[in-house]
């Protein structure tokens, strides 16, 4: 017998390599396995490829977006719902027909909603309170320790929202806070003006910027992203940087009118021109309004810290109800403009991820045109190699049966 040459075997090593080729590209579809097979084009895949993956976790983190933005957008409707009920409660609270036993009953139906609204505020999703604000792992809304005898609800949150990529490098506030929320604004003022408000009210700057009083009751001091006072306080005016402001006090009393505790008013002195468009606002918390309302319907004064007071006459009732329902419907207008506010960002994250659909459709066809395999002219290969295949085995075949002994 004659051996094989090497000649043979070099030929059909690279009749395998073809054919691995061939079978690679028509099981994956792309039209090489090989970086070295065209380096330009190998390149060009890479960067479709990686601008696709990027793509997609965009749009991973927008579907993540949607379900916050829904729920969102579910409990402000809910929200809004239960300022009504309210709203309805101290109507009927109103009605000079109404005993004091049917206003024991509103009471105790306010406290429910009140509850309800609490579970509402503190929307959570995937880990995330939707109206914390920048920190969305710690409760929007907590309880006091005392809850039950001061009605007092606080929010833990801040006025910075968190932003999300819509596009590499690009970003959009996602949601509201809890000022969107439960809060109405009780004050403002502009450059310029003296700013007042009263003790308890949280005061935010046109930058989402909390400031507080310091210990004296002096001076509103600013305080930074992570709740941290300034440092080193700037009280001059002339300096664009004011981080201190001084105010001045009235004190609180008792309205013998109506029976209820007046908060404290402080009045700054004019606010800083700097920066353009400096803007102060005093958020007053609606569940302190709530506490004042569920109280007098029992007939009962609210103290400054919110706990039970003196016994209210029925004219003292009416009153504190009567400014209860306008405080209810100044807050449904506030929780309303919140709910625009979230839709329109809603909007803006809804026609992005419309824009990331058809960026990942654009970058699938790119791929498949750019390194996609031509599934027709692989079969015809296929065909050839399967032709080339048999010939040079039936070669080898009849090279084996040769004999020396054929030639004797």
């Amino acid at each position: 017998m004659i051996s094989t040459s090497q000649n043979m075997l070099y030929h059909i090593g690279n009749l395998n390599s073809e054919s691995e080729r061939i079978s690679y590209q028509m099981a994956t579809g792309t039209n090489q396995d090989k970086g070295s097979e065209d380096s330009i084009l190998y390149s060009d895949l890479i960067n479709l490829d990686d601008k696709l993956r990027v793509t997609e976790g965009l749009m991973l983190q927008m579907t993540k977006t949607s379900v916050i933005n829904d729920n969102s957008d579910s409990s402000m409707a809910s929200l809004k719902l239960s300022l009504d009920d309210i709203k309805i409660d101290l109507l009927k609270g109103l009605n000079s027909g109404m005993v004091r036993s049917d206003k024991l009953a509103l009471a105790t139906n306010l406290e429910g909603i009140r509850d309800t609204m609490f579970d509402f505020i503190n929307t959570r999703v995937d880990g995330e309170y939707v109206f914390a604000g920048s920190d969305t792992s710690i409760q929007s809304f907590v309880k006091d320790d005392d809850f039950e005898n001061n009605g007092i609800v606080t929010f833990e949150g801040d006025g910075f929202l968190r932003e999300v990529a819509v596009q590499p490098g690009s970003y959009r506030d996602r949601g509201v806070t809890g000022y969107d929320v439960t809060f109405y604004t009780a004050s403002k003022a502009y450059a310029g003006e003296t700013f007042s408000f009263e003790e308890g009210e949280r005061i935010i700057d046109e930058s989402g910027f909390e400031w507080k009083l310091n210990t004296d009751g002096d001076k509103l001091q600013k305080y930074d992203y992570n709740g941290n006072i300034y440092h080193p306080l700037n009280d001059d005016i002339n300096n664009g940087d004011v981080t201190e402001i001084d105010v001045t006090s009235t004190g609180g009393y008792t309205d013998t009118t109506t029976g209820q505790y007046v908060a404290a008013t402080y009045v700054t002195t004019s606010l800083p021109t700097d920066p353009t468009g400096r803007v102060f606002e005093a958020k007053h918390n609606y569940f302190d309004d709530l506490n004042i309302i569920i109280n007098a319907l029992e007939g009962q004064a609210t103290n400054a810290d919110g706990t039970v007071g003196v016994e209210l006459t029925d004219e003292q009732v009416r009153l504190t109800l009567s400014n209860g329902l306008e405080q209810t419907t100044e807050q449904y207008s506030a929780t309303n403009i919140g709910h625009g506010e979230l839709g329109g960002r809603n909007a803006v994250f809804e026609n992005a991820y419309d824009t990331l659909l058809a960026q990942e459709t654009n970058y699938n066809i790119l791929i498949q045109e750019t390194g996609g395999a031509d599934l027709a002219k692989l079969a015809m290969e296929s065909a050839a190699l399967d032709l080339t295949y048999q010939s040079l085995y039936t070669t080898i075949g009849k090279m084996n049966k040769l004999s020396l002994l054929n030639y004797l």
